[in-house]
């Protein structure tokens, strides 16, 4: 008995001989491992690894803290965290939290900080985390440390590049603008004498020379807002204007109004509508006009005998208030090369370019069409073939909207009620103002012109006028400001709601609204045509017995 218990008390003795060796060799191998990490990390560049006891003092510090931080290895170790690298403003807070973390497990999240150099200046860095349990159940906090300096230095020059191409695209719209007004007043003077001549006795050949000369004021217009128009798009300030329209009905004035083109280079225009699509919708039918408008044009420009085609077809409905419709138009003329598709939609390029060019144009058309029909939510392509002629395709949705109720102000109806009318016409440029004076003076008005805006004021508080015709930009005070001291009563009562129409030079988005905000009825974008300045005239005219 006594021989077996001393026998199981050896092997007890050997095991246990066996267990203190092997967890010798167990701490010896975390030991290792240990002294295995420190080494790796410590040699690894641009990433500053620190790592911190329970009480925050330094147990490790990197070659890359050294370099990050400034403080050596031996001036690291000992001391504690907040002595070395954390301003005085997050001491308590960083201590709170890695104590929170020892003894309540909360862990510290990773996140951007601004930490201290030993020179007192300061560091952004990501710092991340993480705790690692020793072998004796102590635990140590291993900072991750990643210096974000040059990365916030590129982030800072990205901003200063996109301030300053925001501050650039800011001088250029006001550039813009005031090349529109400087541009537009002395055209709106031109186009206006022109078209007073046209309607004096004129011969054959003279009524030929002032057609052209319209027609040449009447292309530099186009081409000006067609800039404007690519500026705006380009500089995020043109939006779209949604309301209810007939969709047949403007189709067909469009084809009508292009008609007349067509036939003069012996071109047919030929409309064709799906049923589907010929109803009332809600968009934007000024840019819609636009969009047709420069791609009618651009085929009867690069046709020289055919068919111009406009057709419509109705696309999958996206829900039951939406519809989108295809519109294509097709010529059949030389079509496009395959080398300059790329090209299509790129400002001021031309399929033809050089000195041989045989058509007008500064190459926006298609540039603006694209950036319309994006602008309406919708796309645009283009398949044609050399020799076989271009068909443009662009889709756009529309909102589902009902009839709109016919207005009470049609022509017809207003024809026998006209009342003469007494204009009062604010404009300081004098040919604009002679031009103006005379459009409205054979369309049968009264007018009483004055200069500025503080002039309009006196002829207004002293005679009654039915509409005044207010020009923007005036010496002593311009139009807003006449504008609104005449909503205000400094004209007396009875001119308070008095039709003031703005005739202005100014066409950059915006001015619209801020002229009906100060309380205008309505604009008329210079150069004026004869025909505009009538139908506003018909509009605001008062039927007889009213005024």
């Amino acid at each position: 008995m006594s021989m077996r218990k001393e026998q199981l008390l050896q092997e007890l003795q050997t095991k246990n001989a066996r267990i203190a060796e092997l967890e010798a060799q167990l701490y010896g191998t975390d030991s290792y491992l240990e002294e295995r990490f420190h080494k790796l990390i410590d040699h690894v560049e641009m990433v500053s690894v620190q790592g911190y006891d329970k009480d925050r003092t330094v147990v490790f510090w990197n070659a890359a803290s050294e370099k990050l931080y400034g403080y050596s290895k031996e001036e690291a170790l000992g001391r504690k965290l907040e002595d070395l690298i954390i301003p005085d403003f997050m001491r308590e807070g960083v201590v709170s939290h890695i104590r929170d973390w020892h003894e309540k497990d909360i862990r510290i999240p990773a996140g951007e900080l601004d930490l201290l150099r030993k020179d007192g200046s300061t560091v952004p860095v990501y710092s991340a985390h993480v705790m690692q349990e020793n072998p004796d159940g102590s635990k140590y906090m291993y900072c991750i440390d990643v210096d974000l300096t040059e990365i916030k230095k590129a982030h800072r020059q990205l901003v200063d590049a996109k301030e300053q191409a925001e501050s650039a695209n800011q001088a250029k719209s006001e550039f813009l603008a005031n090349m529109s007004h400087e541009i537009r007043t002395p055209l709106n003077g031109i186009l206006g004498m022109l078209q007073l001549l046209k309607s004096t006795p004129q011969d054959k050949n003279q009524l030929e020379y002032i057609d052209l000369a319209v027609m040449g004021a009447k292309r530099l217009t186009t081409l000006l807002s067609d800039i404007l128009d690519l500026s705006r798009v380009e500089a995020g300030k043109l939006s779209v204007d949604p309301a209810p329209f007939g969709l047949p009905e403007l189709l067909k004035n469009i084809a009508d109004l292009y008609r007349p083109s067509a036939e003069q280079k012996n071109l047919k225009i030929e409309l064709s509508l799906h049923p589907e699509t010929e109803h009332q919708v809600t968009g934007d039918s000024a840019r819609l006009q636009q969009v047709l408008t420069n791609l009618l044009s651009n085929a009867i420009k690069f046709t020289a005998d055919g068919v111009i085609k406009l057709e419509t077809h109705p696309l999958p409905h996206p829900d039951q208030y939406t519809t989108r419709v295809l519109f294509s138009i097709s010529d059949s003329g030389p079509g496009i090369p395959d080398n300059k598709f790329a090209e299509l939609f790129t400002p001021f390029s031309q399929v033809h370019e050089g000195y041989l060019r045989n058509q007008q144009g500064a190459g926006l058309g298609l540039t603006i069409c694209k950036q319309l029909v994006e602008l309406m939510g919708g796309s645009i392509a283009i398949e044609s073939g050399e020799t076989h002629g271009t068909t443009v395709y662009f889709c756009v949705p529309f909102s589902l909207s009902v009839p709109v109720k016919p207005t009470l102000t049609q022509t017809k109806k207003i024809k026998n009620k006209r009342t003469k009318l007494k204009v009062l016409l604010v404009e300081d440029e004098a040919i604009s103002r002679l031009a103006a004076r005379k459009q409205m003076e054979i369309a049968g008005c009264e007018v009483i012109a004055v200069e500025n805006g503080q002039q309009a004021l006196d002829a207004a508080t002293s005679e009654e006028f039915h509409i005044i015709m207010m020009d923007i930009q005036m010496p002593i005070m311009d139009g807003i400001a006449a504008t609104k001291a005449i909503r205000s009563g400094e004209a007396g009562q009875s001119n308070v709601n008095i039709p003031i129409i703005a005739m202005t030079a100014y066409a950059m988005k915006g001015d619209r609204e801020n002229f009906l905000g100060a309380g205008m009825d309505a604009y008329l974008s210079k150069p004026i045509e004869h025909k505009k300045l009538l139908k506003m005239l018909d509009k605001f005219r008062p039927k007889r017995g009213q005024g």
